[in-house]
């Protein structure tokens, strides 16, 4: 081949580059949803801090979607999330008009297989991705100053947390204390708030919330002595590194607790069962989805609208109030730790679900 056909070559393939580029660049920039309706579906029951959240962030993104499109949020409560995201899996168009709200159960139901569920999570995609941490404190009864106080309790220390049921959000906490060794009963059927109000009472020893609430109901027994800060689940930066959760900088993540407790690094199926369950509960603790099939350039012009809310100062302002300033994720980094929380070994599987037949009776 000579120079000038290397040339032309390389031109001709420049060129046609330029024109793919172009068409693909006008077909982003022609999608508009002007005079239309999008439907955000959240399926959670009005009043509820999911349902809270999927108001909160579709009206902030429909600030930045192409063509100001009327916003529309429809509560589907039923079956623990399940019958809200079975509804949109089957019937949400690829269209750009649906999206979906989800939550840590919306993940768990999935994960744990429940035979109610009928959508999958790892054939949408994600828009918008907010973490929200977890950290875990101690009541002043146990009688220690920090995480390695635990590695001290003796095997008749009373511990007892409080949890909604073994399959819920509170399952990862559950799986914590395993790691570590420790005789934990959960009293089952207590929300967030009854388990705050056992643990104020003495009745439980154990427990656990996120900045927000803990800011605001277990700072004051911090204060006054009754309960102690021990770790926080952790993060995971942006460039995927596993790093102290921003909120509480200054507590140990759960696997720098749990090294100090154990003397070791954590390890094993128990441990691995744990890292899905910690991107479910942290990292993908609230997102919105587009359906199955939406058009790369629908996707793309979402993708836009989340980068400039993520970016707005109004919007971060007021996720300061919200999530507590976590930050926002969006493209490509929202997809890593989506998919990172649909990721289940099959060893770490199947240790969980022993596990949960043998300590609660819960059948696969």
């Amino acid at each position: 081949m000579t120079i000038e056909t290397k040339t032309l070559t390389a031109l001709t393939a420049a060129l046609a580059l330029t024109m793919t580029l172009g068409t693909t660049g006008a077909a982003r920039a022609d999608f508009t949803l002007e005079g239309e309706q999008v439907e955000v579906i959240v399926p959670y029951s009005p009043g509820g801090a999911a349902d809270a959240y999927g108001r909160f962030i579709s009206a902030q993104l429909g600030k930045h979607l192409p063509g100001n499109p009327t916003i529309i949020v429809r509560n589907v409560p039923g079956a623990g999330a399940i019958a809200g995201t079975n509804n949109f899996q089957q019937n949400a168009d690829p269209d750009g008009l649906t999206l979906l709200v989800t939550s840590t159960s919306t993940l768990m139901n999935a994960l744990l297989e429940d035979p109610r569920v009928k959508y999958d999570l790892s054939t949408m995609t994600p828009v918008v991705v907010n973490p929200l941490g977890m950290m875990v404190y101690a009541h002043e009864s146990l009688g220690i100053e920090d995480v390695a106080g635990l590695a001290g309790l003796g095997e008749d220390a009373a511990l007892r947390s409080g949890a909604h049921t073994p399959t819920s959000a509170d399952l990862v906490q559950l799986i914590e204390f395993h790691i570590l060794g420790l005789d934990v009963t959960p009293i089952f059927g207590l929300q967030r708030a009854d388990a705050k109000q056992a643990f104020e009472r003495g009745e439980i020893s154990i427990s656990y919330d996120n900045p927000l609430a803990y800011n605001t109901y277990v700072v004051p027994m911090v204060e006054s002595g009754v309960a102690v800060p021990l770790y926080a689940m952790g993060f995971v930066d942006a460039k995927g590194e596993r790093v102290r959760d921003p909120a509480f900088p200054d507590l140990p993540s759960f696997p720098e607790a749990a090294e100090t407790v154990l003397g070791a690094a954590p390890s094993g199926p128990a441990y691995d069962a744990w890292q899905t369950m910690f991107f479910s509960r942290v990292m993908a603790s609230k997102a919105v989805l587009l359906p199955e099939g939406t058009p790369d350039e629908i996707v793309a012009a979402y993708e836009a609208a989340a980068k400039a809310m993520a970016e707005d100062p109004e919007y971060i302002a007021a996720t300061e109030k919200l999530t507590g300033g976590y930050p926002t994720l969006t493209g490509q980094e929202a997809d890593d730790r989506w998919q990172a929380a649909l990721k289940f070994d099959g060893e770490a599987r199947d240790w969980l679900y022993g596990w949960l037949s043998e300590e609660f009776g819960v059948a696969r």
